[in-house]
């Protein structure tokens, strides 16, 4: 079975054991949050917000226990671009990762299929942001957490062929509103390795805030971007899901099993 870190039901044995046994400290820390925040915001007069008191043993056991455990996990993640059927067909074989010269590949792959005027490839690839800020390139952004098409972290994604490698700083609305007419919207599904410490313990929080909820904590987990790079070649597609089919309009919302979840409130009512 896959692990989707927001499902305690996908844990592995190993995780789900090592959370079993540290379940008092997680339930404990979430309610104590939740108990100095509602005092923090409800103080009169002002008062600024108190120290969790079980915030080093919680931070201790997610820093040194759950996520060295994380980080050798593969996971569910989940990746919104925009895409034509041949790229699509693409990325089942293989995950590229964004650069600009494969911005430049596809870019001469839309003007030889007729698809977009070389001056126009020419001008996306001189106004992408790759140039000044490479530290965008030769990797894959991706959300732990499956985010419904219609979230606006991830609209304009799905909205604009190439995302920001292409339509972030272009300045000639023609040319942007081309990109929203090629291709067509996708979510892909990716199972991959975290391999490193550094997300093993940024993805370890949503395990923890997954787990303190199924003991009845007052949380719901958060999402948070996931960077794959360094093992980007070990990446495999899962699925990708097309605008329109009813996978693709249910991601976030009915798909997977137990998403509906995490479009609850820290009291349980729907957002």
């Amino acid at each position: 079975m896959i692990i989707d870190a927001w499902d305690p039901q996908t844990f592995s044995a190993e995780i789900a054991t090592v959370l079993t046994k540290h379940s008092e400290l997680i339930f404990d820390y979430h309610v104590e949050d939740r108990r100095l925040m509602h005092e923090h915001l409800n103080s009169s007069p002002y008062q600024s917000l108190k120290p969790n008191r079980l915030f080093r043993a919680h931070q201790n056991f997610r820093e040194n226990t759950l996520a060295p455990i994380v980080a050798k996990s593969r996971i569910r993640v989940w990746h919104y671009t925009r895409l034509t059927d041949e790229e699509a067909n693409t990325m089942c074989s293989k995950i590229v990762p964004s650069s600009l010269e494969y911005l430049r590949y596809r870019l001469s792959n839309l003007v030889a299929n007729n698809l977009l005027t070389k001056d126009d490839a020419e001008t996306v690839f001189a106004q992408s942001p790759y140039h000044r800020q490479p530290f965008r390139t030769n990797s894959l952004w991706t959300t732990v957490l499956p985010l419904s098409h219609c979230d606006c972290g991830v609209e304009l994604l799905l909205k604009y062929w190439g995302g920001e490698s292409a339509y972030f700083w272009l300045s000639d609305e023609r040319i942007v509103n081309t990109l929203r007419n090629l291709g067509t919207s996708r979510i892909v599904e990716i199972e991959t390795a975290l391999m490193d410490e550094l997300n093993g313990y940024s993805v370890a929080g949503i395990f923890l805030a997954a787990w303190a909820r199924q003991l009845g904590a007052p949380v719901t987990p958060s999402n948070r971007d996931l960077l794959i790079r360094e093992f980007i070649d070990t990446a495999k597609v899962i699925r990708i899901h097309t605008k329109e089919d009813n996978f693709f309009e249910a991601v976030g919302t009915t798909y997977p099993v137990g998403a509906s979840t995490l479009l609850e409130d820290d009291n349980g009512s729907t957002i």
